[in-house]
Order: C-alpha cells, then sequence, then structure tokens
C-alpha cells in the first residue's frame, strides 16, 4: 500500500507541476488561439468584407499592371480563342509599333507579361518572372498550335466544316468504373501524415520535458530528498506518467479545439478534400492514434527519465539524450518512407520492431488493410518493450540520481549496472 501511495503521491505532484506551470499553461492559450483563428478565417474574411473591408478577391478583374498585352504581326489571330481559354486573364491587344514599349513594361513590371506572334510558327513569351505554379503559357502554346493547325489546314483546301471535324475533339463515350479493394493512399495520406507528424512532436516534446525535470531536481539537489523517500521505481514510473497525463491533457485540449471550430466552419472547407478528408478520418484511427501515443510515449520517455538522470546540470541534457533523439528520428524517417509504399516489407518488418512499431504500424493501420492478429501483436511486443525499457531505465535512474561529474561512458555504464543488486 505504502509503495502505491508513493507512485501516486509522485504521479500527481508531476501533474499538478505542469497544470501550475506559466509555459505549458501559455503554449497550451496560444495554440488554442492559433487553430481557433486559422479554422475561423475564411468566416472572419467573410464577416470584413461584408463590414466593408477591400480585402482581395479571386473573382475580381485583374488590374492593368497584372494584364497580358498581345502583339500580333501575323494577323491571323483570334484574340476571342485566348479570352476563351484563359477568361481570367485580362488580355489586350498592342500595335507592332509599341513592341520596345510593351517590353520596358514588362521588364519594369509595370504590366503582366507580353505575348509577340512573329510567324505563325514562332512566338515570343516575355514575362519579369516565371513562376513554377503558373501554367498560363503552356495554355497559350497549346491554343495557338491549334488555331495555326486549322489555318495550315484551310490553306492546303480543306473547308470550315471538314477542319472543324478535324479539330473537334472525339467525344468518346466510356462508362468508367475506379474500385480499391483495399484503402485509398489519396484520401489516407494527408491524414496519416499530420497524425505520424503529431506523434512524433509530442513524444519528443514531453519525452524531453521527462529528462529536463530529472535533471532540474538533481542539479538544484532535491533529488537527494526524493530518493530517501520514494523508491527509484516509483519516482520514475510516476514522472512519467505524470508527464504523459500532462501530455494527454493538452492534446485533449488541442483535438477538442480543432474538431469545435472545424465544425463551426464546415462550410468554408467543402470544397478543399485533403481538409474534408483529414477531418471525416475513421474513428477507429482515432482509437489507434492515442494507443500508439501512448505506446511510443512510455516507451521513450523511461529512456529519457534514465539519461536525464546521468546529466549533472540541464545545460547537459542535450548531449545526454542525443542516442535517444537520434533512435527516434530513424524510426520517424523509416515510418515516414513507408507512406510512399504502405505494403513495403521493410515497414511490416518494423510494425513489430520495438521503439519503432509505435509509428511503423501506425502508418500501416491508417494507409492499408492490417489483420487484427497483427496489430494485437506488434501493441503487445511494445508493451513488454515498455516494461523492459521502464526496468531498465529504474536501474539506471537509480545509480544515476546520486551520480554527479561528467555523465558515464556507456562501456561504464554497462559495468555499473551488471554489479548494481
Amino acid at each position: 500500500m505504502k509503495r502505491k501511495s508513493q507512485f501516486r503521491t509522485v504521479m500527481r505532484f508531476e501533474f499538478m507541476n505542469y497544470m501550475r506551470n506559466k509555459v505549458y499553461v501559455g503554449i497550451t492559450i496560444a495554440l488554442v488561439l492559433i487553430l481557433a483563428i486559422g479554422l475561423s478565417i475564411p468566416a472572419i474574411i467573410e464577416w470584413a468584407r461584408s463590414a466593408g473591408f477591400d480585402f482581395a478577391d479571386p473573382n475580381k478583374e485583374k488590374p492593368p499592371e497584372e494584364a497580358i498585352h498581345v502583339i500580333d504581326q501575323t494577323g491571323w489571330l483570334d484574340m476571342t480563342i485566348l479570352e476563351q481559354a484563359l477568361p481570367d486573364e485580362l488580355w489586350v491587344q498592342s500595335n507592332p509599333e509599341q513592341i520596345d514599349e510593351r517590353t520596358r513594361q514588362v521588364k519594369e513590371n509595370e504590366i503582366g507579361a507580353l505575348l509577340i506572334l512573329e510567324t505563325p510558327d514562332s512566338w515570343r513569351w516575355i514575362v519579369h518572372r516565371i513562376s513554377m505554379s503558373n501554367d498560363v503559357q503552356g495554355v497559350i502554346q497549346s491554343v495557338l498550335n491549334q488555331q495555326f493547325t486549322a489555318i495550315k489546314l484551310t490553306q492546303a483546301g480543306l473547308d470550315e466544316s471538314a477542319v472543324e471535324s478535324v479539330m473537334k475533339p472525339a467525344q468518346w463515350i466510356v462508362e468508367e468504373t475506379v474500385q480499391e479493394s483495399g484503402k485509398s493512399m489519396e484520401q489516407t495520406y494527408f491524414y496519416t501524415y499530420l497524425l505520424l507528424f503529431l506523434l512524433y512532436m509530442t513524444v519528443m516534446m514531453y519525452g524531453q520535458m521527462v529528462a529536463t525535470s530529472v535533471a532540474s531536481e538533481k542539479s538544484n539537489r532535491a533529488m537527494e530528498l526524493l530518493i530517501t523517500s520514494a523508491r527509484p521505481l516509483d519516482l520514475m514510473f510516476g514522472k512519467v506518467l505524470g508527464s504523459g497525463l500532462a501530455g494527454m491533457a493538452q492534446i485533449a485540449v488541442l483535438l477538442l479545439t480543432t474538431g469545435v471550430f472545424y465544425q463551426l466552419n464546415a462550410s468554408y472547407f467543402a470544397d478543399i478534400p485533403f481538409i474534408a478528408n483529414v477531418f471525416n478520418m475513421p474513428f477507429e484511427i482515432i482509437v489507434y492514434t492515442l494507443i500508439f501515443y501512448l505506446t511510443g510515449y512510455f516507451a521513450y520517455a523511461f529512456l529519457y527519465g534514465a539519461l536525464g538522470s546521468l546529466a549533472s546540470r540541464t545545460e547537459d541534457i542535450n548531449t545526454s539524450i542525443m542516442p535517444i533523439i537520434m533512435l527516434f528520428m530513424v524510426a520517424f524517417f523509416i515510418s515516414f518512407a513507408g507512406m510512399l509504399n504502405p505494403d513495403a516489407a521493410f515497414l511490416k518488418v518494423f510494425s513489430f520492431v520495438p521503439l519503432v512499431s509505435p509509428m511503423a504500424m501506425f502508418v500501416r493501420i491508417c494507409m492499408t488493410d492490417v489483420p487484427f492478429v497483427e496489430i494485437a501483436l506488434s501493441i503487445l511486443i511494445q508493451v513488454f518493450s515498455i516494461w523492459l525499457t521502464g526496468w531498465l531505465a529504474a536501474r539506471i535512474y537509480r545509480l544515476g540520481v546520486l551520480m554527479y561529474g561528467k555523465p558515464p561512458r556507456m562501456k561504464t555504464l554497462i559495468q555499473m549496472l551488471r554489479n548494481a543488486r
């Protein structure tokens, strides 16, 4: 009974320490505000426009400085074809004598672009800077090729109706049925990436909090008092579970905020498929997110706490926990690479490897159909690894909390663990 009381006392103290921490509370409030404002931006813009504020309207006619000027030296161009192909652009026809002036205006960014048709087979496109996302040039090339091909066919002797029938795209009637036997990568990729990154950030952040807490208590000598009144195992498990509860509380608040403000503004995101996919993910994915967050967090948090106990000062934390950070990054990159091919053999293997499986198996569950037996086996292996890392971390913790000075090397630490009883 005494051991349970010690464990609960440490866990409660650690949890309440986070709840009273101004940085923790401030970060939570800041993230809540960012999520609330970010999901409400479309509604805010609509309200501002109705109140008379001037915002850029994508449907508004473009100003003259964004116009595309066209100089036709062939006499063959029909401007209406360009206007129909690119109705969102502002088209202005200029005289051949204005080539130098319009070229200068493009260079000085006074007009959007200049299209010069020199011959039916030669034209120039002059812009101030080529945009990677702008496909205007490709559309113009397709339109001009089609029009000049029609002109050449007419000159070859075909009448207008024959040219139109040749140039008109074939109207095929095709009944197409696309059916995927498994989960759609197009629909699952975005929320898998988002949740995988969330797992990575939360486990990394709260694990480091455990290491920092242990090192700070050791540096201010509070650990010497704690170790005499509670067993190292109770201290370790209490700290890890207390920090985990604080992390879950923060994540729950953020998820609740996201869900509420999305529902309030869902109509504004109806035309954005990947956002709809994220918020319409299956409920089982949310359950597995919680399960693999917990298993991943506890497996790494024990190691963070153990290595944090080897640091005599908080300034030495980064050096002490670097091996865990590198291991966790490797696990993340393996899982991220598996998103490109979730059926890959290497991802299946790593979904059963402790310390990697929380993210690797999670990717497989989100993007493929995984037998429940494999999921259960992966979780059982991860639970066993948590017990093993917790037992090992408690032994390191017992040695490290009273060890000051330079952290021992791995060889020395292993020898000390063998000699400890």
